[in-house]
């Protein structure tokens, strides 16, 4: 059976997987892409034409004229995942955002101007991406369309200054960690799940059992720390930007248009040629 690429984007939605924002999800997609090009082996090369039938596909950075690079962070950012889903805009490696800044900058660029519309992605690889661009050597700017939550948000903090469109939903700082209990059920239907670990490993267990209350206090004290790492990196890029935060920001909820920017989460509300604008002054420097 040779699957098409409308057969495939369906079965993604309905594994509901188009935020793929925790490492399984990415890999499990990563391996379906692979076993359908081995049926098929034409689908490798499906052409961008054929593609942009079914999806708007990511742009690959570029400097414009103005010597501004422009990147684009679209779908859940994740430290690995089929290229395929990158180039689709389902995903984005972490890799990507570090070697596209990079690269820019080695060409010569006068600043970086981030697009970003993701619901965020995975811890591992976060902090080393949302350190590169805070650390990049160039003015930067985020610009918010749709979504900018979560690790996404954590990313577009350490730029000098974020421009969101109105209806743009920004913020979420947080870590968390989701599982289902299925212990009920399983005591209905006579199963009990058993794991054995060496004596001293008791933490390895965690997953693979329901959680004993020490193993849930190494979670939250693992949640709690890498909540705080967020925290940190948060208020240390929009101190960098002059702008003042609202506590209210640190409940991880998500929010729009004025609103989020009284609580010192963006520092203008606009348009993409807007933002341009804003890296343009940003440049410019201050007027004396």
């Amino acid at each position: 059976m040779n699957l098409t690429v409308t057969q495939i984007k369906m079965i993604a939605a309905l594994a509901a997987d188009q935020w793929m924002v925790n490492d399984h999800s990415a890999a499990r997609l990563g391996l379906a892409a692979m076993e359908l090009s081995a049926r098929n082996p034409k689908e490798s090369y499906w052409t961008d034409e054929e593609l942009s039938d079914h999806y708007t596909l990511r742009r690959k950075a570029f400097m414009d004229d103005e010597g501004i690079a422009h990147i684009e962070v679209r779908g859940a950012m994740v430290a690995d995942c089929a290229p395929l889903y990158e180039r689709v805009g389902l995903a984005i490696r972490y890799s990507t955002i570090i070697a596209e800044s990079e690269a820019a900058v080695q060409a010569g660029a006068v600043g970086i101007l981030y697009k970003i519309n993701s619901p965020g992605g995975t811890v591992s690889g976060n902090a080393e991406a949302a350190e590169a661009v805070m650390n990049v050597g160039v003015p930067t700017v985020a610009f918010c369309e749709g979504l900018a939550c979560s690790a996404a948000y954590k990313l577009a903090a350490g730029c000098s200054s974020i421009v969101a469109s109105k209806s743009a939903q920004v913020g979420n700082i947080g870590t968390i960690y989701s599982w289902t209990d299925w212990s009920k059920f399983m005591e209905k239907w006579g199963v009990e799940a058993k794991a054995i670990t060496n004596d001293e490993a008791t933490l390895k267990s965690i997953f693979y059992l329901q959680p004993n209350e020490e193993q849930l206090a190494f979670l939250q004290d693992s949640a709690n720390r890498h909540g705080q790492e967020f925290r940190e990196h948060v208020v240390k890029g929009r101190e960098r930007a002059d702008a003042k935060l609202d506590d209210e920001v640190w409940r991880a909820g998500w929010y729009s248009g004025d609103l989020a920017m009284s609580l010192g989460l963006v520092d203008g509300i606009g348009n993409y040629a807007g933002a341009i604008e804003r890296m343009k002054d940003i440049i410019a420097g201050p007027v004396v």
